[in-house]
């Protein structure tokens, strides 16, 4: 009796350690996790790197896409609206770019090419910052304010004025 016990102990003991570690979804009030990422320009990968620790001090528009992404492409048009109000305000607009399905610097320089996107491109080659910050779909915003705080997360394609909003409570 007692081994049998401690055969289903262990099953289970060992069945929970080997599961697979399930993503983190990041939300409001989490610390926005740093990261170090090469930029991409319209004509592709550049060697300049940006992180999100050199932006501590200012708000952060955060955004994970991938060139693929229909939603990406509808929201361009958005973001770019959002940037244009609000980078004068002090705004730093970011965009992650994943390497999903096949998507790479080329096709992400051609996103920006096609969509007239005016801001920083970042491309995560490894999908490394995507999991950090339990990204499942895209398009998907944050905004984390001067204290590295997300002040919210926004999955899919939604509404600017939540983005908006978002953006004057990291103002203020």
């Amino acid at each position: 009796m007692a081994i049998s016990a401690i055969v289903v102990v262990a099953v289970v003991l060992g069945y929970t350690f080997l599961l697979p570690a399930q993503s983190i979804l990041l939300g409001p009030g989490a610390v926005a996790p740093d990261f170090e990422l090469p930029m991409i320009d319209a004509q592709g990968m550049l060697k300049e790197k940006v992180s999100l620790s050199s932006l501590r001090g200012k708000v952060v528009f955060l955004e994970f896409m991938v060139s693929w992404c229909k939603g990406c492409q509808e929201m361009a048009e958005a973001v770019e609206s959002l940037r244009l109000d609000y980078e004068p305000k002090g705004v730093v607009f970011i965009s992650i770019a994943g390497s999903q399905r096949g998507a790479t610097a080329g096709t992400t320089a051609d996103f920006i090419r096609t969509y007239g996107a005016h801001w920083t491109y970042l491309f995560d080659s490894d999908n490394g910052v995507f999991s950090r910050y339990g990204i499942e779909g895209t398009p998907t915003f944050f905004v984390v304010d001067r204290s590295g705080i997300v002040v919210t997360r926004q999955d899919g394609v939604v509404s600017t004025q939540g983005l908006e909003s978002a953006l004057e409570v990291a103002l203020s």
